[in-house]
């Protein structure tokens, strides 16, 4: 828990009364937590000036685990039921705790043959790449995608996507990585230590800046006439460019914000289930070495995603 924003030496664990489950909400048990760029940078106070999140708070969004109490409203699930998910964090709820309390909308069930720790991988990193991938972009059989960040927690969920919908694949990473981005499936591998991409001679109809590491203006001139580019940050200069492209061009920039139900994380239960999609781990630990993991993740050290484990 955190209640100031600042670096990591704010959190700390702490005990405090087990949540309550509202009429429409669940209680889990929660097994197996991840970590995501987005729990440091609200625990630093990305969102301060609009008080979010409120504090007291506790960090984290992802999650995998068992129901263990249901509210009165809620239909088809029972106690026992295992579930993934990602809580809105907002109002100071968070997913590293034992329990959590969350309504329905923001859960779906883990398949079997899905662990907790796999589960609890899905929802922000490859909910952001099914989303920005198939749902903005469009991304269909027979087309070229360059993503960027490929080795990372999004962007090699968006490899192994983008392979899926029958896409030609094209990942950016550093030369450490290079094998790990062909083994999940990618087509051809830049080295940006080696390479520029925006110089290659190549054009692709999607752009996915999982890095959010260049522009619109950048990634355009390796666009189709109709492509899209799609950033992973919504920076006021990429709203800018999205409206810029729509009266200019046939093609499109478009600043991601993930929007997460049960839709999306059925859509990626099923993936999971069929390994398409296989989260990458770079480091497991327990609560109270979570403050040297969100370090780690912000000074850009790890490739994959952070277990947190409760059991």
């Amino acid at each position: 828990m955190f209640d100031r924003y600042g670096d990591e030496s704010v959190l700390s664990v702490r005990e405090i009364a087990q949540p309550v489950a509202a009429p429409d909400e669940v209680l889990v048990r929660v097994r197996v937590a991840s970590l995501n760029p987005v729990d440091f940078k609200l625990r630093a106070g990305m969102l301060r000036w609009l008080r979010m999140p409120r504090l007291p708070a506790i960090t984290g969004k992802d999650f995998a685990g068992e129901i263990a109490a249901v509210g009165a409203d809620v239909k088809g699930y029972a106690v026992g039921d295992r579930v993934f998910g990602s809580i809105d964090p907002m109002r100071g709820k968070g997913a590293c705790a034992e329990f959590v309390a969350i309504s329905t909308k923001l859960i779906a069930r883990t398949p079997d043959g899905v662990s907790d720790e796999r589960a609890a991988c899905l929802p922000v990193a490859s909910g952001t790449a099914l989303q920005a991938l198939r749902d903005i972009a469009g991304l269909r059989a027979g087309q070229s995608v360059l993503i960027t960040g490929a080795s990372g927690a999004v962007g090699a969920s968006g490899v192994q996507i983008a392979k899926h919908l029958g896409a030609k694949v094209t990942g950016v990473c550093s030369t450490s990585n290079v094998e790990y981005v062909r083994s999940i499936g990618a087509d051809a591998v830049i080295d940006y230590k080696s390479a520029e991409w925006s110089e290659v001679e190549a054009r692709y109809d999607v752009v996915f800046d999982a890095a959010a590491s260049s522009t619109f203006g950048t990634a355009r001139k390796r666009l189709t006439d109709a492509g899209w580019y799609v950033n992973t940050v919504p920076r006021p200069a990429v709203f800018a460019a999205a409206a810029w492209a729509r009266v200019t061009s046939k093609q499109r920039c478009s600043p991601f914000m993930l929007t997460t139900d049960a839709a999306l994380l059925t859509a990626l239960a099923e993936l999971a289930a069929r390994e398409v999609l296989v989260p990458r781990i770079a480091r497991r630990v327990a609560l109270d070495q979570v403050p040297d993991a969100q370090r780690a993740m912000a000074a850009g050290t790890l490739s994959g995603k952070v277990c947190v484990t409760l059991d």
